[in-house]
């Protein structure tokens, strides 16, 4: 139990704190006694780690200086070595750079040293012994390997190690859990934070309130606080099951152009929800990109068009209803098509698109539509009338697939449109009962 004392005229005082899990105990009074007991629980490991964190704090304002450490449960400091630490962000898949690293932090006392030699080991083989040891050196040492999240990985977090580190987290909370549970800001800040999140490189966010305010920016800005993960290589925001879970719309994304430098190396950007904003976009390393949504504003299509994007592959884009902030038209979708910001895209979708017939008219006569294997124009408004275009097969007829399901074609539409190229998808289509007025297959 550390102790505190003050020591100020007459007044010599001592108080003592510990942490143990979800409660914290205090003994205080004069030096020389035995002083005074308290106990105080909390509803969450990390709320009782807050108040103790706090408290301290505030004795040490009023002038207590720390006298001895005690004999509490806290892990010792994590060790470092900038040096070998340096040679593993340069390249996180180098598992050498792992070992090395693993037989310094052995050499020094650190049980993760241990971790990273078996989990290096399990990668190459597998051994019922060793992963029985790497299982009881995580659930034996808690606070060491998961610290603030602890508690959490017995429900809303789900870690998958790689080399003694943090390498996937999802973070999902469930109604129960963010009904008066651990708050998801410090969740995500504890990951992050956190030695064994050093270098992580998944990132995934799910739902964390089912009151109607499951929204991003809260996130987005825990993230810019935690500062660069130059070992991140997948970020996802806004992973639920709509509407299952909750409405697209009703989950705000917001606006993530702060986040692009932080994450120079990001290779997969996923983001689903409302209002998405791109900023101003640098991401030389990206290969895929995903923005589901029930409407995009218009200028998140400007971000795209203004920058340049030398390793994407992968890019789909639902532009959604006007009637959910989905305000951008052929326009804005246009200077994505001329293929000058996209040298190595393979894979192009304009997904629940309400303004999908221009936009094939547009792919028609467009220079990115040569380089492209794959073309998804699914769950838009697509009628029989606007498919002339693609019964071109100079045009289309290169692509290996082309996704036309839940659009609102006629079966002999589809019959016409079945040998365009090799594989054309065209089920699951909707009514078009109303052709003067046509929905989006993905707006609320």
């Amino acid at each position: 139990m550390p102790r505190y004392e003050f020591k100020e005229g007459k007044s010599n005082k001592f108080w003592e704190i510990e942490l143990e899990d979800d409660s914290f105990t205090t003994r205080f009074g004069r030096i020389g006694s035995d002083g005074q007991e308290s106990t105080k629980s909390f509803d969450s490991r990390a709320e009782a780690k807050r108040e103790y964190e706090k408290l301290i704090a505030e004795k040490v304002k009023k002038g207590y200086q720390l006298v001895s450490e005690g004999g509490g449960d806290a892990p010792p400091a994590a060790k470092t070595n900038p040096e070998l630490e340096a040679a593993i962000l340069a390249n996180p898949d180098d598992v050498h750079a792992y070992e090395v690293y693993g037989d310094w932090l052995q050499a020094n006392g650190d049980l993760r040293g241990e971790l990273v030699a078996i989990q290096v080991a399990l990668s190459k083989a597998h051994d019922a012994g060793l992963s029985g040891r790497a299982n009881e050196l995580l659930s034996n040492n808690e606070e060491l390997f998961y610290g603030d999240i602890a508690e959490q990985v017995r429900g809303s977090v789900n870690v998958t190690w790689r080399y003694g580190f943090f390498d996937k987290v999802r973070i999902s909370m469930g109604y129960d859990d963010a009904d008066g549970g651990a708050d998801i800001d410090d969740i995500v800040s504890a990951v992050l934070t956190h030695p064994s999140g050093r270098f992580l490189r998944e990132l995934t966010v799910g739902m964390f309130d089912y009151e109607g305010e499951n929204h991003y920016p809260r996130i987005i800005k825990v993230l810019q606080k935690a500062g660069p993960k130059p070992t991140l290589r997948r970020l996802f925001l806004g992973d639920f099951e709509y509407p299952e879970e909750t409405e697209i719309s009703w989950a705000n994304v917001g606006d993530i152009g702060k986040l692009w430098a932080l994450y120079p190396n990001l290779e997969s950007l996923e983001l689903q929800g409302a209002e998405i904003e791109l900023g101003k976009i640098s991401a030389p390393k990206l290969k895929s990109m995903i923005l589901r949504t029930g409407g995009l504003p218009a200028g998140a299509l400007k971000s795209l068009a203004a920058a340049t994007f030398p390793s994407l592959e992968s890019l789909e884009v639902w532009t959604g209803s006007d009637s959910y902030g989905g305000d951008s038209t052929i326009t804005h979708l246009s200077p994505l098509l001329t293929g000058k910001s996209f040298p190595k895209l393979t894979h192009l979708g304009v997904v629940n698109c309400g303004y999908v017939g221009e936009a094939v008219s547009a792919l028609a006569k467009s220079k990115i539509l040569g380089q492209l294997k794959s073309l998804d124009l699914s769950k838009g408004t697509l009628i029989d009338d606007e498919t002339d275009p693609l019964l071109d097969k100079g045009a289309f007829g290169a692509l290996s697939s082309l996704k036309l399901s839940e659009n609102l074609l006629s079966d002999a539409a589809c019959s016409k449109l079945a040998s365009v190229c090799g594989k054309v998808d065209c089920s699951e289509q909707r009514d078009n009962d109303d052709p003067e007025y046509r929905y989006v297959c993905v707006s609320e």
